[in-house]
């Protein structure tokens, strides 16, 4: 435990019981026995709670409580008064206190104020610090990606995030839509407010809208008391609707209703339930091609399509796919009990001609097991599943022409580099090349020569 208590009281005989009974189960207690004494201790030392009684002769508990909240304002204070004086004491608690206690007071009574109100603290610091991490974690700058498409999503994210508009995210699955979605709430206006995330796909129709709105007491058979819904659960924060084209027909009215009058009907329920909440909704599926087909309602489209993001393949990333596996590679190595620093030439190749259907997700669980499976400082082409085993010249799988010639060239090349020593002058005369065209050569094919 060993938590630290300040006491403040001019009454000798109140600090000495109270730091008697809270060290006996185990709190670290410093008394004082003014008002004075109290604030200077307060401004000298760090203290996980203060006790202090309203009426001291020098300096009031009032004084005591601004001074706590000006200095430390997350420290919890609880007040002492006399049992004929608890109006004060609940003024205090207006004022900021966290609880009361009266004297006489019941010991049994005081450790359990006192172990509610540092839970209390322990709780709300947590949470800061949670939400600390989370905003690192979701750092706009941990948004990897250099191609032309990325500066895209970029300069979209740039105006989108200070907004409170609603964002509809699209792209193939395993291409960010979820990262984008987080890194938007937590370096938007609502960050301080939770982040909710509901998977329209992965929940069953019969299910669905009492988990997105919640229900009352008797709505249905297994329903034996009110319970909130995830919407509501989003109160000042950013509802994430994932898969959002997966969602029935008859609960996009209702969907509809929340964006237009912030409010909806829990299942059961008669009277409406307000809610702030950013929407922020991604999809896979064209969903333009759905409303043309009467499977989404045009009308919801058009609110939830206040800003679109569409996120690229990985395919058409370029590089990209390198830093990301070079990325992948730094955070997944540090787990391995042998150190794996980079890939072979001969996969990178592959990662870049390989069209990745599975798209970010699926490069990462790639990297993943060959960190686990490589037992050198390299990863190699053996390292890779067998549907990368057998890759042309160059590394590509299945090249068309353009590729194969692209594919021996670079072997050519590289071939007579081995062979003549990396003389450049007399490599571009072999191949009947000038000597800038190989060096555009080398640099395109990532030849070192």
């Amino acid at each position: 435990m060993n938590e630290k208590v300040l006491v403040v009281d001019d009454e000798r005989s109140i600090c000495d019981a109270i730091a008697h009974i809270l060290k006996g189960v185990g709190y670290s207690v410093t008394t004082a026995f003014s008002g004075t004494e109290g604030i200077k201790l307060i401004e000298s030392m760090g203290f996980d709670l203060v006790i202090s009684d309203i009426k001291m002769e020098d300096v009031s508990g009032i004084d005591l409580l601004k001074r706590v909240q000006e200095v430390t304002p997350d420290t919890p204070v609880i007040m002492i008064t006399a049992f004929g004086s608890i109006e004060s004491a609940v003024d205090m608690v207006r004022m900021g206190a966290s609880d009361y206690i009266t004297k006489p007071f019941v010991n049994e009574d005081l450790k359990l104020r006192v172990g509610k109100a540092l839970e209390s603290r322990r709780l709300i610091r947590e949470n800061v610090e949670l939400k600390a991490q989370l905003s690192e974690k979701y750092d706009f700058s941990k948004i990897i990606g250099r191609s032309e498409a990325m500066k895209k999503v970029f300069r979209l994210l740039e105006k989108a995030i200070p907004t409170n508009s609603n964002i509809l995210i699209t792209g193939q699955t395993g291409t960010g839509k979820g990262m984008v979605a987080s890194t938007v709430h937590y370096n938007g206006p609502r960050k301080s407010g939770p982040f909710v995330a509901v998977n329209c796909g992965a929940i069953p129709e019969t299910l669905l809208e009492s988990q997105l709105f919640g229900h009352k007491k008797g709505a249905f058979t297994s329903a034996d008391r009110d319970a909130k819904g995830l919407v509501e659960e989003a109160e000042g924060g950013t509802l994430f609707l994932d898969e959002i084209g997966e969602m029935p027909l008859g609960l996009q009215v209702k969907i509809l209703k929340l964006i237009q009058d912030r409010e909806f009907l829990p299942v059961g329920g008669t009277k409406p339930v307000t809610v702030d909440a950013r929407i922020i909704s991604a999809t896979n599926q064209d969903i333009e091609k759905q409303v043309e087909e009467n499977l989404f309602r045009r009308d919801l489209y058009y609110r939830l399509n206040v800003i679109e993001i569409t996120m690229p393949p990985l395919k058409d990333r370029g590089d990209d796919t390198l830093f990301l596996a070079r990325h992948f590679l730094d955070e997944l190595g540090k787990e391995s009990s042998h150190k794996v620093t980079g890939l072979d030439q001969g996969v990178e190749r592959i990662f870049l001609s390989y069209p990745w259907p599975g798209n970010i997700r699926e490069l990462r669980n790639v990297i993943e097991r060959a960190v686990v499976v490589c037992d050198c400082e390299r990863i190699g082409v053996e390292h890779l599943p067998e549907r990368f085993q057998h890759a042309g010249p160059g590394g590509r799988i299945n090249p068309h022409l353009k590729d194969a010639h692209e594919e021996f060239e670079a072997s050519y090349i590289q071939k007579v580099c081995a062979e003549n020593g990396c003389d450049k002058e007399l490599v571009s005369k072999i191949l009947g090349i000038d000597l800038a065209t190989l060096y555009r050569k080398l640099k395109k094919y990532d030849i070192r020569c």
